[in-house]
């Protein structure tokens, strides 16, 4: 049993499917399926069940992965503490973020203080073109937001991406469409929606009523907990980056259903941090990060499992 084999077993049961575990963590889909499999035979014990409609977790294995997952986070923490106790980190860190991160942002600024007293820290809420204009203008240091593949690519100043997604409809578990892996534009049409404050969403609305005609909007906000209750009280779907809905689930234990959108094309989302010109190196912003991508992956334990 080795590191490398609890990180793989951590990053499927978080996503659910090999295929994707090996994109995110930048290997080959084989090299996790060997090394799972040789696992499973050391520990005499099954892990996954491995079906066509992805990879779930058995239940007798789910109280090993819990402690793989706390094994990995205390080890991956320990590596980023060790390697930061030889620079002393001081100054301000201004930081723009989606209503979304907040929870997780907050984790990571309460860690980084614990470490780093000295740091003083400023938090903007903003949508992310907002965010983006900021950092451009030099008015934040790092901004997390959400940007198309086609911006991506004409975007100029240093971009972390943390994970690749798309826009999805989002549903509670009660909910008549939970048990659909996908819905059609007409479905979509039937309902009512409460959506985030968003650029892109709004992008999206736009595209997907000039192509399909208009959605009944019962409100917009940037509450995530009003959007999340009329959810799951079954009042409304919304739309949103499939990202932002899932880190929901896993840190709140919420439950809500993910729809892919028939017959829609859209060009994949960034989620990451885009930093200022003046600032793109600098120790903070690079420890402030490698902090964040930590707390994102592993998040919360209890919620989880």
């Amino acid at each position: 049993m080795n590191l490398e084999q609890l990180t793989y077993v951590v990053e499927v049961d978080k996503v659910k499917s090999l295929s994707e575990a090996a994109l995110r963590l930048h290997v080959s889909q084989s090299a996790i399926s060997q090394a799972i499999t040789a696992l499973e035979k050391e520990l005499g014990l099954k892990l996954f069940i491995r079906s066509r409609s992805g990879t779930t977790s058995t239940e007798e294995g789910q109280l090993f992965i819990k402690k793989a997952f706390e094994a990995t986070k205390i080890i991956q923490e320990m590596l980023l503490e060790s390697e930061n106790r030889k620079h002393a980190l001081s100054g301000l860190l201004r930081l723009g973020t989606m209503p979304a991160e907040m929870a997780t942002l907050v984790n990571v600024i309460v860690s980084l203080k614990e470490e780093h007293p000295e740091v003083h820290i400023e938090v903007t809420e903003q949508g992310s073109l907002k965010t983006l204009q900021l950092v451009r203008q030099g008015k934040i240091d790092l901004g997390m937001i959400a940007l198309p593949e086609d911006l991506l690519q004409q975007e100029a100043l240093p971009f972390d991406t943390l994970y690749q997604g798309k826009m999805m409809v989002v549903v509670g578990r009660n909910s008549p469409l939970a048990s659909q892996k996908s819905i059609t534009p007409e479905e979509m049409r039937a309902y009512s929606f409460v959506l985030y404050k968003d650029d892109y969403i709004n992008m999206f609305i736009r595209d997907f009523t000039e192509q399909f005609g208009d959605v009944n909007i019962l409100f917009k906000t940037n509450s995530d907990s009003a959007i999340q209750s009329a959810i799951l009280e079954g009042l409304a779907i919304s739309i949103g980056h499939d990202y932002s809905f899932q880190k929901a689930t896993m840190e709140r234990g919420q439950s809500v259903h993910l729809l892919e959108i028939e017959r829609f094309a859209q060009q994949p989302v960034h989620f990451g941090w885009i930093r200022s010109a003046n600032s793109s190196r600098s120790a903070i912003n690079e420890y402030f990060i490698q902090r964040y991508k930590l707390e994102a992956r592993f998040g919360n334990t209890e919620n989880r499992y």
